[in-house]
């Protein structure tokens, strides 16, 4: 089971980092986009997308937020959704 988890958790990251990568931002830009101050942003992204840290699903939503995208493409890998906000 923790080789499951562990792997799911990489899985997770590594969405994330193609997502990241995919729009052009730095892991600091990430993590300060997400509310991480700037000195804790490049090593607080790295070790979500490298499965060396937890990530609680508010944590998760912000990221999936800041990246336009739905979290359960970051969950699962399913199709990806872009979501766009629209302002009323």
């Amino acid at each position: 089971m923790a080789d499951e988890l562990e792997a799911f958790v990489l899985s997770v990251g590594t969405r994330i980092q193609r997502v990241r990568e995919a729009r052009g931002l730095s892991r600091r830009d990430l993590g300060v986009a997400i509310g991480l101050n700037e000195q804790s942003a490049n090593p607080g992204i790295h070790g979500v997308e490298t499965g060396g840290r937890a990530t609680q699903i508010d944590t998760l939503y912000r990221i999936a937020t800041a990246l336009d995208v739905s979290p359960g493409f970051l969950l699962d890998g399913g199709s990806l959704e872009i979501v766009r906000k629209v302002e009323v």
